[in-house]
């Protein structure tokens, strides 16, 4: 993605929620997309889709961790904050990406790539745009339902074949996200670090929306202005999770397979 040279100058805060997985993400980015209009005379959204280049390193470094596919997150990092329009004072990047592959994915077993993946971030815009004060808004789940959830994810994305008692067992180190925020306080003392609980974001209108803005110190005043943005990514039936485990434990071809999860995913509401 190409985003005009124009500097950074009045960028004065950027807000990074990098996740993690299953944590209310899809809803929070979904509520994004649904008011960036309205916000953009103040803030300015970036999203996965608008950061493909960086996402991809950051995916692509959670499963190598070479130096080599590093310094790519540090410099897709670094063209983020080169380029990017400086009209709104405030800018908000939201990809759970930026911490990496969600563990079970392509040989990926937690976070612990993320104090990596955030200190790089960290690094390019201090080197490239050190006028930007980053901040890092975590959002977490409790460990069974992160879980659970993240079984389901990878039951409709891809050929899980563990059944849950089994994908639990193997993954249960991975849930203690509160641990990983730990990390990342410790790998960044310089840097501004905050977390909210999944379970905490339903006490407000907005949800978690409602966090980023209290960071951004937008005022409650045009808060009335924004939609709250209906929950999106829901979760299987239990007969929809046993027959997502019998297309990956089937026969059928990876091509076939991946046809039947499609079809089987959109009657998900």
């Amino acid at each position: 993605m190409f985003l005009p040279d124009t500097g950074l100058s009045r960028v004065t805060q950027v807000i990074v929620h990098p996740g993690f997985h299953k944590t209310g993400t899809s809803t929070l980015q979904a509520s994004l997309r649904a008011n960036r209009d309205t916000l953009a005379p103040d803030i300015r959204i970036f999203l996965d889709q608008d950061i493909p280049g960086l996402s991809g390193a950051a995916k692509g470094y959670s499963a190598s961790r070479t130096d080599l596919d590093l310094g790519l997150v540090l410099y897709e990092a670094a063209l983020i904050a080169e380029q990017i329009n400086p009209a709104p004072r405030t800018l908000i990047l939201s990809s759970e990406s930026l911490c990496g592959y969600i563990p079970g994915r392509n040989g990926v077993q937690d976070y612990r790539a993320a104090p990596d993946l955030l200190t790089a971030i960290c690094t390019a815009f201090a080197q490239t745009r050190p006028d930007a004060k980053l901040t890092f808004l975590f959002s977490t789940r409790s460990p069974e339902d992160w879980l659970e959830s993240c079984y389901a994810q990878h039951l409709r994305a891809s050929r899980m074949k563990l059944d849950k008692q089994d994908y639990v067992e193997t993954f249960r180190p991975s849930s203690n996200l509160t641990q990983v925020v730990t990390d990342c306080t410790a790998a960044l003392p310089l840097a501004c670090l905050a977390s909210i609980r999944l379970e905490d974001c339903a006490k407000t209108r907005l949800g978690m929306l409602d966090s980023l803005l209290d960071l951004a110190d937008y005022p409650d005043s045009k808060r009335s202005a924004l939609s709250p943005a209906p929950v999106t990514n829901r979760a299987p039936s239990p007969a929809q999770l046993s027959a997502l485990l019998d297309i990956n434990r089937s026969g059928l071809s990876d091509q076939d397979a991946c046809a039947a999860r499609l079809k089987l995913n959109r009657e998900i509401v």
